[in-house]
């Protein structure tokens, strides 16, 4: 059972996940020159933790409204 604790934590985490991607500013650099592979691999492990963070935001919400319901 999800409480507004933990949907509220899942949505901080969801947040810092992107603030981590948005830090990497890959739209910035791509605009002087090209991303280097070792950018390119951290963005994609910075997505993919963004990713699995929106995934448990979504299911903390669902069981939100399950409780609600």
């Amino acid at each position: 059972m999800t409480n507004a604790h933990d949907l509220l934590d899942a949505f901080a985490h969801a947040r810092q996940t992107w603030d981590d991607i948005v830090g990497l500013q890959p739209d910035v650099v791509s605009g002087s020159r090209e991303l280097e592979h070792g950018e390119l691999v951290e963005l994609e492990r910075r997505v993919e933790a963004h990713r699995d963070a929106m995934d448990l935001l979504a299911d903390a919400i669902e069981i939100e409204s399950d409780v609600e319901a």
